[in-house]
């Protein structure tokens, strides 16, 4: 039994005294012996993946709105985006200083903005762009 127990002892020495190469090698399987990924997870460069099983489209808010709620939403659109275009008319002339250019530029883009969401008759998106750009072009000083 002592001799076993000595054998034992001696063959993992010798086991764990292998080559520095096999001590540093990462643990798991080389990249060679793995298996492909599946099918699904492959795509080819400048191929699209598969799309996936597409869920109802979300209902737009425009549908449940009554036809009052409609109305009083596109005049308040039309108030924020009147008083936002008229600061901008204002300014449009004029030399800006870096800081009113940049709000002047973003109140512009949120004017666009609402026109777009308007054609797509996204109300609910519109109407907030509006509320923004009106906000912004209240801090545009430019006397008329």
């Amino acid at each position: 039994m002592r001799a076993a127990l000595v054998v034992l002892a001696a063959a993992l020495a010798v086991a764990g005294c292998g080559s520095s190469a096999a001590r540093h090698r990462p643990p798991g399987v080389p990249v060679d012996w793995r298996p492909p990924p599946p099918a699904t997870a492959r795509v080819r460069v400048g191929e699209r993946p598969a799309a996936e099983p597409a869920s109802p489209p979300p209902v737009p808010v425009e549908s449940v709105m009554t036809p009052d709620e409609r109305r009083a939403t596109l005049t308040r659109i039309v108030a924020d985006t009147t008083a936002a275009g008229d600061a901008v008319r204002r300014c449009g002339s004029r030399k800006l200083l870096p800081d009113q250019e940049s709000v002047f530029e973003t109140t512009r883009s949120l004017l666009e903005q609402t026109r777009a969401a308007l054609a797509r008759s996204e109300l609910w998106r519109a109407e907030s762009l509006a509320r923004k750009a009106r906000q912004l072009a209240a801090s545009l000083d430019c006397p008329g």
